[in-house]
């Protein structure tokens, strides 16, 4: 806490009394208790939500800048254009002191206040109407004409961005999350000033926003904040009208609702990216999106569409995609389409047949694409002990776990913790020293 923290709080109390509400009532407005507006106010603790103090402008009628405390000097702080105000307060919104990326629960509200702001710059950049008391105050300055992104920078960004979305195949987010975040945060502050470079800049912003999304949903297991990141990156697309970048988002939005456990809605995500991709996407992501919704209809058992769908991607991979760069994460080619291939006769309850396509698929798999790879040895091995193979799945299953200690894939983790759970009576050797690495594991994760 500082002195703009209590001078935050004490405006927040004297807007609340003009208004003739007391703290139970006001608390009760805004959905927090009456202590927690008495600590607010008091400056026990610091208004730090965005939507909140939004929320809060708008119900007092007072402007977010003062009620901030945007204009306010504390002692021994020099003056400062309000340009730089204003994207301090940005960044202090969405990189508080204390977050901790180790913190599950810290690691989730910095994620979630960071999409809100990421959601409002979009929306200013978007041309939609703002309210005066809303983000257009503390950005005010920065939409002027002063063109700070030029040709040069813009393409060091896009090759940072397509360099973080390759390099997701073989790293772990703990180490990736930082850096991709970082890159979001650059371009959140120069986009004000993007110019006519506007449209490169926000694809930018949804590409790095679903690569956040990804990684929390898959590597962290946060589907909530996930969820959030995945919104602005369709929301991106919508902004410069991309089919390609809407339905990479729509793509992603399926794994989240069915790895979230609604199969249905995956289903309905998945197919609704391929309309999209009519209107002409990259090849790869086309074939991507065909490969995803194979495997939703997979995990409903609807097989019928499955290999129809399989063969789709096979067909789009075989076109010249070379003309413009794919704007999808790690990679996607035909070992992968085996790959899906495997994983989808696998949800069908078709073992031997999947055991065969996913064998052939580890066979081409780059060494170095750690997490499909992964991917591949956790469906061989539910495979393998769906068919009473269980020495082999267990043998698959630590093959996943030793990438799995160097990725920490989360939802590769649980996969792999279900699967021993189902083989963990039959006590063979293979199975015990699952358990035992399953341990180790979990205890330094």
């Amino acid at each position: 806490m500082d002195e703009r923290d209590t001078v935050v709080g004490r405006r927040m109390a004297e807007a609340r009394r003009r208004k003739g509400f007391s703290q139970l009532q006001f608390g009760d407005l805004i959905g927090r208790s009456e202590s927690w507006v008495s600590k607010v106010e008091t400056g026990v603790i610091r208004l730090d939500s965005l939507n909140l103090a939004q929320k809060i402008s708008t119900l007092l009628g007072v402007r977010l800048a003062h009620l901030v405390a945007l204009d306010a000097r504390t002692s021994g702080e020099q003056e400062q254009p309000e340009q730089q105000q204003t994207l301090k307060f940005m960044h202090l919104l969405i990189n508080p002191r204390d977050w901790e990326m180790w913190s599950e629960m810290k690691r989730r509200w910095f994620f979630g206040q960071a999409a809100a702001s990421v959601m409002g710059m979009l929306e200013l950049l978007g041309g939609y109407p703002a309210n005066p008391r809303d983000l257009g105050d503390r950005l005010e300055s920065a939409l002027s004409q002063q063109h700070r992104l030029d040709t040069e920078t813009l393409k060091g960004l896009e090759q940072a961005t397509l360099g973080y979305r390759q390099v997701y195949r073989s790293s772990s987010a703990f180490s990736l999350i930082g850096p991709a975040y970082g890159t979001l945060n650059v371009l959140l502050e120069l986009a004000p000033d993007a110019g006519e470079h506007r449209n490169r800049v926000v694809s930018m912003i949804g590409q790095m926003a679903a690569l956040v999304g990804v990684m929390l949903m898959l590597d962290l297991g946060d589907f909530e904040s996930s969820r959030q990141y995945l919104a602005v990156a369709a929301r991106a697309g919508q902004h410069i009208d991309d089919p390609e970048l809407l339905a990479f988002a729509l793509g992603c939005r399926a794994f989240h609702s069915s790895y979230d456990g609604d199969l249905r809605a995956g289903v309905g995500f998945a197919r609704g990216a391929l309309d999209l991709a009519g209107r002409g996407v990259h090849p790869v992501t086309h074939g991507w999106l065909s490969a995803v919704a194979s495997e939703m209809h997979a995990a409903c058992g609807e097989d019928r569409y499955c290999e129809r769908l399989l063969e789709e991607a096979d067909s789009h991979l075989q076109r010249d995609g070379s003309a413009r760069p794919w704007l999808g994460i790690g990679v996607f080619n035909a070992d992968k389409v085996t790959a899906y291939r495997g994983g989808g006769l696998m949800r069908l309850g078709r073992y031997a047949e999947a055991q065969d396509e996913l064998l052939a698929a580890l066979g081409r798999l780059d060494p170095a694409l750690r997490k499909h790879r992964c991917t591949a040895h956790i469906d061989l091995a539910e495979a393998y002990v769906q068919d009473r193979k269980v020495e082999e799945g267990a043998e698959h299953a630590l093959d996943a776990l030793k990438i799995i200690n160097e990725t920490r894939h989360a939802d590769s983790l649980k996969r792999v913790a279900r699967l021993f759970k189902t083989v963990r009576s039959t006590r063979t050797p293979t199975v015990r020293r699952l358990g035992e690495k399953l341990i180790e594991l979990k205890a330094i994760s």
